[in-house]
């Protein structure tokens, strides 16, 4: 009787002590099964674009679904999330541009530290893309707060036909802007015509029908050493000195439309400024030589040809389409002094008011994995924003240009994105009219500094940690 009481005793013992020890396993399955579902907000690429991706990963996660939805107006999406996110809705994830994350940060959820360390997104990214995304928080410590797919640079676009012609010792563009400014001498035909010109070298020097006017605008400041911000980030100084670089800059780019300068090429008959595709008609009609852009202006430019072609109007031939790095300062070939051109591009970022962060940042952190990224390049061309797939994609014909300038891409810190544009684009028109440089520059500063905040683009609202 003994031996049967203490062998019923000690099973007793054993239930609840199992029994104790499976309820909280219990729990976690249950917590892991439980189904969230993320939705993903992105500018211009299709669904089908992630569909593979999207699928994958929800194959690997179960209880995780992605919600897509896609947008084409870049302005009436930020206004939509950031309304959205001011009433505690929005999306869980979306996509910001480089030049909205200074502004927007306080926004957003940084990458957890643990998922993605500061020194391994240096090693993965580019370095651009380490300036845009990690940024200070409010107690001073660097965080992550975007992962980029891409990411883009200016290059130039130009007819080899017209530089055969006009140019046949060299056959395509200056390396230099100096050396540019000749070609564009060369290039430029004059007429009679209510346009003024039969041929223009460039579409560069005004602000209200270049698509890209102001992106090419910040290229030269960064090309010409201008100091936009004081050390502190609190006050804009690029017009400060009897004689700021960003003159040197402005001069160059409004030579080419101001009618008293030799360089003079690009007036506002030449596109209209209403129009979507502005100088790339002209280009595709042959009416320019060159234009600036990103690499999704080449699929623009072969629409344009389809488009005016039904028209029954003459084109170039899409086989005369050349890209070339963006011209710099001093020779590429013969100076050591660093390349620069402008980095334009979106990057993949979690709202702050998401209650699924870390699910969302599992995602983002599985879309910019190597393979999906090789994917993603074979859907869209755009140039890739990993060291590791550089080398590859600079071989490719039309595209390799712009992965060749990747590592010698910058950006400037914008303030807020809207009001620089509005007030930079009515400077170089202001000087087309009959403000001089100067005062232009100085009105823009004016201008510019009014959305600074008191306490700077970075302000540190708590001592960092020791």
């Amino acid at each position: 009787m003994k031996k049967t009481l203490s062998a019923l005793l000690i099973l007793a013992l054993t239930l609840v002590v199992t029994g104790c020890r499976k309820k909280p396993q219990q729990q976690a399955n249950n917590t892991q099964q439980e189904q969230v579902e993320l939705t993903y907000y992105r500018l211009f690429d299709g669904e089908d674009v992630f569909k593979p991706i999207i699928q994958e990963f929800e194959k690997e996660n179960k209880n995780i679904k992605i919600n897509y939805r896609k947008f084409t107006n870049p302005e009436q999406y930020l206004d939509l999330i950031i309304n959205e996110l001011a009433e505690g809705e929005g999306p869980d994830l979306f996509s910001m541009h480089n030049s909205w994350f200074v502004e927007h940060r306080r926004k957003l959820t940084p990458v957890p530290n643990t998922l993605i360390p500061v020194q391994d997104f240096q090693d993965t990214f580019v370095s651009v893309a380490a300036d845009d995304l990690v940024l200070p928080d409010d107690s001073g410590k660097n965080q992550i707060y975007g992962l980029p797919l891409y990411v883009d640079t200016l290059a130039l676009y130009y007819n080899e036909d017209h530089f055969e012609d006009a140019v046949p010792s060299r056959g395509k563009p200056a390396a230099t802007w100096a050396e540019l400014q000749e070609d564009v001498f060369k290039l430029t035909k004059t007429d009679n015509s209510f346009e003024r010109f039969e041929r223009a070298g460039i579409a560069m020097g005004r602000s209200d029908n270049i698509l890209r006017s102001l992106d090419i605008l910040y290229l030269l400041f960064i090309q010409f050493g201008v100091e936009m911000y004081d050390p502190a980030f609190t006050e804009l100084i690029f017009a400060d000195g009897a004689s700021p670089p960003a003159l040197d800059a402005l001069a160059l780019y409004t030579s080419f439309g101001l009618p008293s300068n030799k360089y003079y090429t690009w007036n506002s008959v030449l596109a209209n400024a209403d129009s979507e595709e502005k100088e790339i008609t002209p280009f595709a009609r042959g009416k320019v030589s060159m234009i600036i852009g990103y690499s999704y202006l080449y699929d623009q430019i072969l629409n344009t040809l389809q488009d005016l072609e039904k028209m029954g109007r003459k084109t170039i031939n899409k086989n005369a389409i050349k890209v070339a790095p963006i011209p710099q300062v001093s020779n590429p070939e013969t100076s050591t002094e660093k390349r620069d051109t402008y980095a334009s591009y979106f990057a993949e970022t979690v709202s702050r008011t998401t209650p699924h962060a870390e699910e969302a940042w599992k995602f983002l952190s599985y879309l910019v994995s190597k393979e999906n990224l090789e994917h993603y390049h074979e859907q869209t061309k755009r140039p890739t924003s990993r060291r590791d797939m550089i080398d590859v994609q600079r071989e490719e014909a039309i595209y390799g240009v712009f992965a060749d300038q990747i590592g010698h891409a910058e950006s400037l810190p914008i303030a807020d994105a809207d009001a620089f544009e509005r007030i930079f684009k009515d400077m170089v028109q202001d000087i087309l009219s009959t403000k001089t440089l100067k005062d232009a520059l100085k009105d823009a500063q004016a201008k510019t500094n009014l959305y600074i905040p008191n306490e700077g683009l970075f302000p540190i609202t708590t001592p960092p940690a020791e």
